[in-house]
Parts: structure tokens; C-alpha cells; sequence
């Protein structure tokens, strides 16, 4: 299994960051934070708030060797797992940014303007 380079993790963490701030669809939305183990990447969300900020696990991605395609699953909170999803464009794979647009639409609606 291939495994990112620090610099590609460094680019797919400020990239993400990067889109979901320029969106601007969540205002409580303080950072996306990435956690890497491996090939894979964990999105967790920072929603800003009164008191210390409240952390919502989104989905994971996996490198699969290729910079713009990346396996793809979404967190399922009621089991806390991690369960292979299709992105919202419909395909199997796609880049990190498809990943959290797809998570974001499940988990941050609560989080909305």
C-alpha cells in the first residue's frame, strides 16, 4: 500500500483547509484537521464554540498512489467506524476536497449559516 510523502500530506492538510474556509458554507467552522496513518488521512472538523471547541470526526481518505484520486469513507458516528462511500460526484475515488465536500454535507449541516 502506498503511503504519502510528507509534503503531499503537508499540500492535501492546507489544501483542505484551504477549501473549506474559502467555501465559507459553515461559519462555526474553526479548521479541518488531518490526522495520517499510514495511506490513510482522518478528517475531523473543529467547530468553534463557547468553552473548548467540539471535534466531528468527517471521514477518512486513502492514498492509493495517485495524487488526485483517493479511496473515500465517511465516519458513521453511531458505530464510530469508518464505511466505504461513493463521493458526491458518484465515483468510488476523487481528490481529498471531494472527500470533505461529501463528508461536510453529512456531518456539518447542523453547522450551516
Amino acid at each position: 500500500m502506498p503511503v504519502p510523502s510528507r509534503v503531499l500530506k503537508e499540500e492535501v492538510d492546507d489544501t483542505i483547509d484551504h477549501h473549506a474556509a474559502t467555501l465559507g458554507h459553515w461559519p462555526a467552522l474553526a479548521e479541518v484537521e488531518v490526522r495520517w496513518r499510514g495511506s490513510f488521512g482522518y478528517l475531523t472538523a473543529l467547530i468553534a464554540q463557547d468553552g473548548p471547541d467540539e471535534r466531528v470526526p468527517l471521514c477518512r481518505i486513502e492514498y492509493l498512489g495517485d495524487h488526485d484520486e483517493w479511496g473515500f469513507a465517511i465516519h458513521d458516528a453511531a458505530t464510530d467506524a469508518y464505511t466505504p462511500a461513493l463521493l458526491h460526484t458518484g465515483a468510488p475515488t476523487g481528490r481529498p476536497t471531494d472527500a470533505f465536500d461529501t463528508a461536510a454535507l453529512v456531518h456539518l449541516a447542523d453547522y450551516t449559516a
